[in-house]
């Protein structure tokens, strides 16, 4: 028996979802396809992350895609010397894949003893 909805109805529903974002925010395509790549290509590697912390990543990651889009692509083209094309869409896909890669290193960290480490603590929560 076949699977109600398959891996290609959902890559082209989010495609769809991602295109009409773009046209009603009136955002260049390149930087909400590159957003859109970015957070999928984490997304759909995962195997063990529940459902909601998926769509956090999801949203986490394309939300910061499409805003640091013109940042991200400003550094590159200084760094590449690249001037003919703005290169944000690129911008949109290095910083949507990064911000999941930093997001998961944080979760997986001890925060507490990273904190008390700033406030003058041993790493252990004592003083």
């Amino acid at each position: 028996m076949s699977d109600p909805v398959s891996g290609t109805t959902v890559a082209a529903a989010g495609l769809m979802g991602a295109s009409l974002f773009g046209l009603a925010t009136g955002l260049d395509y390149g930087v909400v396809f590159g957003a859109f790549a970015g957070a999928v290509f984490y997304v759909a590697t995962a195997a063990s992350i529940s459902r909601v912390r998926l769509a956090g990543y999801f949203f986490t990651s394309f939300t910061v895609g499409v805003l640091g889009a013109g940042l991200v692509g400003a550094r590159l083209a200084d760094w590449t010397g690249y001037r003919e094309r703005p290169l944000d869409a690129l911008g949109a896909v290095l910083i949507s894949a990064l911000i999941i890669k930093v997001l998961t290193f944080f979760n997986s960290q001890d925060l507490n003893g990273l904190f008390s480490r700033f406030r003058g603590g041993d790493g252990n929560g004592s003083r």
